[in-house]
């Protein structure tokens, strides 16, 4: 028993205190001495332990009967550094129970494929390519996290497309589709295309797309105003010698008196209207001179 509860946050369920060979009237007698405290129905504390993040997760999910998913499954896989508060539990869709904890937590009538369910550290969590899924639809930084996964080959996009499409009709998988297609698409050409759209839809003109210079390309340019736009897709696509050569492009630039701007798929799409005034702006300025 001991084992089980340091090894388990200090927490510990009505049902695995049986399978350890508790009795009812001894777990009872642990908590009314005060060695456990219920946190939920069924759902005990240990005492010598704090109600720390990861005893409040464990909680949730065995109070709910369900599965960590969202934001929470994601800190839960490391993918989030920080856990985000209300904790998100997926339930059955028979459940009617609400719940009172000592913290906020939110669950969703839904249920998932076995394929995207899994088990880490003991707890019941949406597998982690449902949950790059679920929190890239959810957060403004989750192109960033999904992004972030591919790059370190923790998810590759045939497991996203696949969780994707047994996941179709959930909440939130139409913004994770869109995302998933761009990944999936020509990084660059698909960041140059939404660049373009912008441009048009802000009646931003007089630039040049793909201009040689200095032996290199530029993905826009305004040669009047002298003014360079590299657009940047998806990082997972790029080798660090794309990198160094994007920087290379960037410093002549700025050698032969232009000014160099650049902006991700990223911005592209979570701050459409930054983007335009930065660039509205830096064509005002050298137009001005």
């Amino acid at each position: 028993m001991a084992r089980h509860i340091a090894d388990h946050d200090g927490v510990v369920t009505a049902a695995e205190a049986r399978d350890l060979g508790l009795t009812e009237h001894r777990v009872r007698h642990r908590v009314d001495t005060g060695l456990w405290t219920a946190e939920a129905r069924a759902v005990y504390l240990s005492a010598e332990h704090n109600l720390t993040e990861a005893a409040q997760v464990r909680i949730a999910v065995a109070a709910h009967g369900g599965v960590a998913d969202r934001t929470t499954a994601a800190w839960w896989h490391g993918v989030l550094d920080d856990l985000p508060s209300p904790l998100t539990v997926s339930v059955p869709r028979s459940t009617r129970t609400r719940l009172q904890l000592a913290f906020d937590a939110e669950a969703k009538r839904r249920t998932f494929p076995a394929e995207d369910l899994t088990v880490v550290r003991d707890l019941p969590v949406t597998d982690l390519p449902l949950t790059i899924l679920q929190v890239a639809a959810e957060r403004e930084d989750g192109i960033a996290i999904m992004d972030r996964a591919l790059q370190e080959r923790r998810v590759h996009l045939i497991d996203l497309r696949r969780s994707l499409e047994r996941n179709a009709g959930s909440f939130g998988m139409r913004r994770a589709r869109m995302l998933l297609e761009a990944a999936e698409d020509r990084s660059e050409s698909a960041a140059e295309r939404a660049f373009v759209k912008l441009l048009r839809e802000h009646r931003i003109d007089g630039w040049t797309q793909q201009v040689p210079f200095c032996g290199y390309r530029l993905d826009f340019a305004w040669k009047q105003e002298q003014i360079g736009v590299e657009i940047h897709g998806w990082k997972f696509h790029k080798y660090h010698d794309r990198w160094d050569r994007d920087q290379q492009k960037a410093n002549q630039l700025a050698l032969m008196g232009w000014l160099p701007l650049s902006f991700s798929w990223a911005r592209l799409v979570t701050e459409p209207d930054a983007c335009m005034r930065e660039l509205i702006e830096a064509i005002e300025l050298r137009r001005a001179v």
